[in-house]
Protein backbone atom coordinates (compact mmCIF):
# COMPACT_ATOMS: atom_id res chain seq x y z
CA UNK A 1 0.00 0.00 0.00
CA UNK A 2 2.88 2.25 0.60
CA UNK A 3 3.81 1.73 -2.93
CA UNK A 4 0.41 2.76 -4.09
CA UNK A 5 0.65 5.78 -1.85
CA UNK A 6 4.04 6.51 -3.16
CA UNK A 7 2.68 6.18 -6.65
CA UNK A 8 -0.29 8.35 -5.75
CA UNK A 9 2.05 10.91 -4.14
CA UNK A 10 4.31 10.70 -7.17
CA UNK A 11 1.31 11.19 -9.44
CA UNK A 12 0.17 14.17 -7.39
CA UNK A 13 3.66 15.56 -7.37
CA UNK A 14 3.99 14.97 -11.11
CA UNK A 15 0.60 16.51 -11.74
CA UNK A 16 1.57 19.48 -9.62
CA UNK A 17 4.82 19.76 -11.58
CA UNK A 18 2.88 19.44 -14.84
CA UNK A 19 0.58 22.24 -13.64
CA UNK A 20 3.61 24.36 -12.72
CA UNK A 21 5.19 23.58 -16.10
CA UNK A 22 1.89 24.41 -17.85
CA UNK A 23 1.77 27.67 -15.94
CA UNK A 24 5.40 28.34 -16.90
CA UNK A 25 4.61 27.53 -20.55
CA UNK A 26 1.54 29.76 -20.38
CA UNK A 27 3.58 32.52 -18.75
CA UNK A 28 6.37 32.13 -21.29
CA UNK A 29 3.83 32.15 -24.16
CA UNK A 30 2.43 35.39 -22.71
CA UNK A 31 5.92 36.85 -22.50
CA UNK A 32 6.65 35.72 -26.07
CA UNK A 33 3.43 37.38 -27.25
CA UNK A 34 4.36 40.57 -25.40
CA UNK A 35 7.88 40.49 -26.88
CA UNK A 36 6.48 39.82 -30.39
CA UNK A 37 4.02 42.68 -29.95
CA UNK A 38 6.78 44.99 -28.71
CA UNK A 39 9.02 43.84 -31.54
CA UNK A 40 6.21 44.51 -34.04
CA UNK A 41 5.66 47.95 -32.50
CA UNK A 42 9.40 48.69 -32.70
CA UNK A 43 9.43 47.61 -36.36
CA UNK A 44 6.36 49.78 -37.06
CA UNK A 45 7.98 52.75 -35.31
CA UNK A 46 11.23 52.20 -37.22
CA UNK A 47 9.28 51.96 -40.47
CA UNK A 48 7.32 55.11 -39.67
CA UNK A 49 10.49 56.92 -38.70
CA UNK A 50 12.30 55.75 -41.85
CA UNK A 51 9.29 56.66 -43.99
CA UNK A 52 9.15 60.08 -42.39
CA UNK A 53 12.87 60.58 -42.91
CA UNK A 54 12.60 59.44 -46.54
CA UNK A 55 9.71 61.84 -47.09
CA UNK A 56 11.68 64.65 -45.50
CA UNK A 57 14.75 63.82 -47.59
CA UNK A 58 12.66 63.76 -50.77
CA UNK A 59 11.19 67.14 -49.87
CA UNK A 60 14.68 68.49 -49.19
CA UNK A 61 15.93 67.13 -52.52
CA UNK A 62 12.96 68.64 -54.36
CA UNK A 63 13.55 72.00 -52.66
CA UNK A 64 17.24 71.92 -53.51
CA UNK A 65 16.49 71.02 -57.13
CA UNK A 66 14.00 73.88 -57.36
CA UNK A 67 16.51 76.23 -55.76
CA UNK A 68 19.23 75.07 -58.16
CA UNK A 69 16.92 75.58 -61.14
CA UNK A 70 15.92 79.02 -59.86
CA UNK A 71 19.56 80.01 -59.37
CA UNK A 72 20.48 78.65 -62.80
CA UNK A 73 17.59 80.60 -64.36
CA UNK A 74 18.63 83.78 -62.55
CA UNK A 75 22.26 83.28 -63.58
CA UNK A 76 21.23 82.73 -67.22
CA UNK A 77 18.94 85.77 -67.04
CA UNK A 78 21.78 87.85 -65.57
CA UNK A 79 24.16 86.72 -68.34
CA UNK A 80 21.52 87.51 -70.96
CA UNK A 81 21.11 90.97 -69.45
CA UNK A 82 24.88 91.48 -69.51
CA UNK A 83 25.04 90.30 -73.13
CA UNK A 84 22.09 92.52 -74.09
CA UNK A 85 23.68 95.45 -72.29
CA UNK A 86 26.99 94.75 -74.05
CA UNK A 87 25.21 94.48 -77.41
CA UNK A 88 23.37 97.72 -76.71
CA UNK A 89 26.60 99.46 -75.72
CA UNK A 90 28.28 98.01 -78.81
CA UNK A 91 25.47 99.33 -81.00
CA UNK A 92 25.68 102.74 -79.32
CA UNK A 93 29.44 102.83 -79.89
CA UNK A 94 29.02 101.84 -83.55
CA UNK A 95 26.41 104.56 -83.97
CA UNK A 96 28.67 107.08 -82.26
CA UNK A 97 31.64 106.07 -84.45
CA UNK A 98 29.51 106.41 -87.58
CA UNK A 99 28.26 109.83 -86.46
CA UNK A 100 31.84 110.94 -85.76
CA UNK A 101 32.94 109.68 -89.22
CA UNK A 102 30.05 111.49 -90.88
CA UNK A 103 30.89 114.69 -88.99
CA UNK A 104 34.57 114.34 -89.87
CA UNK A 105 33.70 113.83 -93.55
CA UNK A 106 31.39 116.88 -93.47
CA UNK A 107 34.11 118.99 -91.87
CA UNK A 108 36.69 117.68 -94.33
CA UNK A 109 34.39 118.51 -97.26
CA UNK A 110 33.65 121.93 -95.78
CA UNK A 111 37.35 122.59 -95.27
CA UNK A 112 37.99 121.46 -98.87
CA UNK A 113 35.29 123.84 -100.15
CA UNK A 114 36.76 126.70 -98.14
CA UNK A 115 40.23 125.92 -99.43
CA UNK A 116 38.90 125.72 -103.01
CA UNK A 117 37.09 129.01 -102.56
CA UNK A 118 40.27 130.59 -101.19
CA UNK A 119 42.28 129.13 -104.07
CA UNK A 120 39.76 130.55 -106.49
CA UNK A 121 40.02 133.97 -104.83
CA UNK A 122 43.80 133.71 -104.85
CA UNK A 123 43.78 132.62 -108.50
CA UNK A 124 41.58 135.60 -109.31
CA UNK A 125 43.86 137.92 -107.38
CA UNK A 126 46.91 136.32 -109.00
CA UNK A 127 45.37 136.68 -112.43
CA UNK A 128 44.51 140.32 -111.70
CA UNK A 129 48.03 140.94 -110.42
CA UNK A 130 49.51 139.25 -113.48
CA UNK A 131 47.30 141.35 -115.74
CA UNK A 132 48.29 144.45 -113.83
CA UNK A 133 51.96 143.51 -114.15
CA UNK A 134 51.51 142.85 -117.86
CA UNK A 135 49.70 146.11 -118.32
CA UNK A 136 52.48 147.93 -116.49
CA UNK A 137 55.10 146.17 -118.58
CA UNK A 138 53.24 147.09 -121.72
CA UNK A 139 53.22 150.71 -120.66
CA UNK A 140 56.90 150.70 -120.05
Amino acid sequence: MKRQCDNADDIIRLMAEIDRLNETVFSLNGQIEVLQYEKGQAVQQALASATGEITQLRATIAFQRDEQERMSYEKDKHFQEIIASGNNENLQLKTMVQELRDEMERKAMEAERKMEAERSVHRGELKQLQETIQALRDKL
